[in-house]
């Protein structure tokens, strides 16, 4: 008898493969093992998923610091975690796209503004909620390269070891805004206060684990944060006079 996964010779009697630890299968699959497959992984309170997931908000520095110094199995790496986040995001986007299309209505009443303004308005808030998951992993890299600037006096971690850093940062809030997102989309005023509150959810995230990981004090943390936040803000008008200027440019 040999394993599946790294074809290893196993004993009858086995298991789990002695080589790569794979649980050995028999039996072919059913609803009842996928099932079973399913909460051994992620509903079970020892698993790595939930480990990691608490563990991120009362201990960043040991999941996101251990990975970094090269702890492997006992929290989920960066890109597992990843693709946990884009699979939550892509199901809320089903969720908004198919029974609740005008939920970002409340976005664009403004008695002041022109219809115009309010038009573009809701464009940008729908082309960023459809391409969440798009558009944060083309923008890892460069938060990954300002943070590195911010600590650019540091040298506790390299460009590389920064990326790692917001992958986790990033699809830890993914996570949990999806989750809220799902949970409130079908009440107006709730989605609403979490999508207003968003932003804040990120900034005082990554403010605390850029603390945790560093050892900062509170004036040497609003000091990167102010630094952190100042480059962030001129990116981001670039940005949105950016896709402004294409959404006008595309509707003539």
């Amino acid at each position: 008898m040999e394993c599946k996964n790294c074809e290893k010779s196993l004993f009858a009697d086995y298991n789990y493969c002695a080589n790569c630890g794979a649980k050995v299968i028999r039996n072919r699959i059913t609803i009842k093992n996928i099932w079973n497959d399913f909460t051994e992984r992620f509903l079970n309170i020892d698993n790595t998923f939930l480990r990691t997931f608490v563990h991120l908000f009362s201990k960043p520095e040991a999941v996101i610091g251990g990975y970094i110094r090269g702890v492997r199995r006992k929290y989920l790496n960066p890109i597992s975690y990843f693709t946990i986040a884009v699979t939550l995001g892509g199901l809320f986007i089903f969720v908004y796209r198919k029974f609740f299309p005008d939920a970002l209505d409340f976005q664009q009443q403004s008695l002041n503004a022109k219809p115009e303004a309010n038009a573009l308005a809701q464009d940008i808030s729908s082309t960023i909620f459809e391409y969440q998951s798009l558009f944060y992993i083309a923008t890892l890299p460069l938060l990954a390269l300002i943070s590195r600037l911010v600590f650019i006096n540091s040298k506790k971690f390299n460009l590389s070891e920064h990326f790692v850093i917001n992958v986790y940062g990033y699809s830890h809030l993914s996570i949990l805004v999806n989750a809220l997102y799902l949970a409130t989309i079908w009440n107006t005023p709730a989605f609403q206060v979490v999508t207003f509150f968003n932003m804040f959810f990120q900034i005082a995230y990554f403010t605390y684990i850029f603390k945790r990981l560093f050892g900062l004090t509170i004036p040497q943390t609003l000091l990167k944060l102010l630094i952190f936040l100042g480059i962030l803000l001129v990116l981001f008008i670039a940005l949105v006079i950016a896709m402004a200027a294409y959404m006008v440019v595309n509707k003539q």
